[in-house]
This record gives structure tokens, C-alpha cells and sequence, in this order.
């Protein structure tokens, strides 16, 4: 998909407080937002409406499409989708407002909101208090991702997201049999009852994060010996063999081992060639170096976006850990 970030009033549909994020777009707001500023700093305070669609026949005759219906955004009229007739759009202010219970009880802090696309699928980042110590100089901090679509093809989610901070390495990663990083709520007429079952969801999340924290301790801890590298590129599909075939092979391998080296923070005491600085050498090609989609800027930038979060990015990272965890 190579759409530009979603765009309002000339600006990019993104904001953010403290340190500018990885994508170094958006508008800065200070202090923590609640959602209705948040929504408001990036643009994305409008509605959508569910209305009926048609196909063109012969000529100028529009025909009804039975059971089918667009989702628009009233602000641009731009269609974001086709869906059923049970779909209820969920407004952005209402997806927001859901988040808003953790926000309120102190539980999370709102950081970053943006939309991709036309408006596809809209978003907002949430700290959670506390952080996740590696190694006494190595910390990652803690984050949900909500996410809300107006395309039908998604629900809403919660997802749990870990930022090495040092790196601004997305460490979003599965860490056993299933995906307890993801809570998913359907759109339906009856989706404000979720927050209860979103706020029984917190004790599942904290479980991951410290989950998280004992597997980097013990990646920390084993060095990452030649033997387990070639492993870990090999599972990426990325082999000797198939590097001697293909220059694009051959060319991220040599990224990969460059940022295991030498990536942010890999040189810090006692990561220096451990498997965490391996795991996060993967994390940081597919963050900052791995080549995206577009002609312009802003669609390699939304395409990373979305890949790391969304798609083959979070893959390669989650069969990083797969491979490291893997080892004996």
C-alpha cells in the first residue's frame, strides 16, 4: 500500500509528545494528551458514515449494490471501504474514548496518534508507568498500541509494543503459542462493554512485559557465536547459499551483521555480541534500514510504519526471537 500519512489541513496526521518518534514526523504537543486532544493535534477529529453503494452500469445509470455499504470520511468524502450491513462504524473519538479508562486510572499515558492512508486505519500510542531493564545501561519502555480501521478488513486492537529506548527498536514480538500481545474487539453496537474485559487484559500485559524483560536478560546473557548467527539468517531465509544467488540476499545479511556490530546500542557493556544485540540488530534493519515502498518520502515512511507494526516486518522480527529462543 503506498498511500501518504493521512493529511489535515496541509499537515501531516500525526502527533506526538517528548522525544520525536522514529519517523520524525508530526506535530509536537507538550505533556501528555488526553484523547480528544490527541485526536485533535493529528488531525483526525472526523466522522465516518456508513452509506449505501452503487456500480456504474451502461452509461451514466448507478445501480444498487445490495447489501454492500461504503464507509466514508465526511470531511474529504474519500470511501475507506466496503462493508456488510451489520458493520457499525466506530468513530475515532469513540475508539479514542475506549482507550480512555486505562488512560484515566493512571494505567497509561497517551504519547503518539496518527492515521495511514486516507484514513484507513487510525491509531494512537499509550506508555505504560515503568520500565524493562536489560542490563543496568540497556532499557526498553512500555507501550500499547490501539489501532481502529474504517476499511472492514480490520478490528480493533491492542497490542502490546516495546521500545528499546536507547535504539527506538519496536520490539513487538509473540512470546509463546498464540498472541498475547493482541487484544481484538469486533465493531459492533455493544463494543463500550470491551473496557472491562480490556482493563482484565492489563494483568495479561504486565505478565508479557515481564516475560519480556526475563527472555532480554537471557539473551543478554549468551553470546551470539557464529554458529548462531548463521542459524538465525538462515531462518530469515537468509543463508550463505542463498546469498551467493542474490545480490538483495547477500546486501541484507551484510546490513544485519553490520547493526549486530555496531547498531545503537550494541556496543554497550555487556550487550556487545551477546543475542540481544543479534535480536536487536534484526529489529533495527526492519525499523531504520530495511528498504519501502513509494516515490515520495512519506509513503516509505507510512509503509515502514506499517510494516513493522502490521505486517513482514513484525514477522521477521518475531522469527528473530523464534530462531534465538530456539537455540540450545
Amino acid at each position: 500500500m503506498a498511500h501518504n500519512l493521512a493529511v489535515a489541513n496541509g499537515k501531516t496526521a500525526m502527533a506526538y509528545t517528548g522525544e520525536a518518534p522514529w519517523h520524525k514526523l508530526g506535530t509536537k504537543v507538550d505533556g501528555a494528551m488526553t484523547s480528544a486532544e490527541a485526536i485533535k493535534a493529528a488531525g483526525i477529529d472526523w466522522q465516518v458514515e456508513k452509506m449505501e453503494a452503487y456500480w456504474r452500469t451502461d452509461g451514466d445509470a448507478f445501480k444498487q449494490i445490495p447489501d454492500r455499504f461504503a464507509t466514508v470520511r465526511m470531511d474529504t468524502f474519500e470511501a475507506l471501504g466496503v462493508v456488510g450491513r451489520v458493520y457499525r462504524p466506530l468513530q475515532n473519538r469513540e475508539a479514542f474514548s475506549f482507550f480512555d479508562a486505562i488512560v484515566g486510572e493512571k494505567l497509561a499515558m497517551y504519547h503518539v496518534a496518527g492515521a495511514l492512508g486516507k484514513g484507513e486505519r487510525v491509531w494512537i500510542l499509550a506508555k505504560i508507568p515503568g520500565e524493562l531493564w536489560i542490563t543496568p545501561n540497556d532499557n526498553v519502555e512500555k507501550y500499547l498500541l490501539l489501532s481502529n480501521s474504517h476499511d472492514g478488513y480490520s478490528s480493533v486492537e491492542i497490542m502490546v509494543t516495546p521500545i528499546r529506548v536507547v535504539c527506538q527498536n519496536t520490539l513487538n514480538t509473540a512470546l509463546s503459542c498464540g498472541d498475547e500481545r493482541r487484544t481484538k474487539v469486533r465493531h459492533t453496537l455493544n463494543i463500550g462493554l470491551g473496557i472491562a474485559e480490556i482493563r482484565t487484559q492489563l494483568g495479561i500485559v504486565d505478565a508479557y512485559f515481564k516475560r519480556f524483560e526475563t527472555i532480554g536478560q537471557m539473551l543478554v546473557s549468551k553470546q551470539a557465536t557464529s554458529e548462531v548467527v548463521e542459524h538465525l539468517l538462515t531462518d530469515l531465509g537468509l543463508s550463505k547459499e542463498k546469498a551467493k544467488e542474490s545480490t538483495r540476499t547477500e546486501n541484507i545479511r551484510f546490513d544485519i551483521l553490520k547493526l549486530f556490530e555496531k547498531g545503537k546500542g550494541n556496543d554497550l557493556p555487556g550487550v556487545r555480541g551477546s543475542q540481544w544485540a543479534l535480536f536487536n540488530g534484526v529489529a533495527e534493519y526492519v525499523d531504520h534500514k530495511r528498504s519501502a515502498r513509494g516515490s515520495t518520502d512519506d509513503e516509505k515512511i507510512e509503509s515502514r510504519a506499517t510494516s513493522l507494526l502490521f505486517g513482514s516486518g513484525a514477522a521477521m522480527k518475531q522469527k528473530a526471537l523464534d530462531s534465538l529462543l530456539a537455540v540450545k
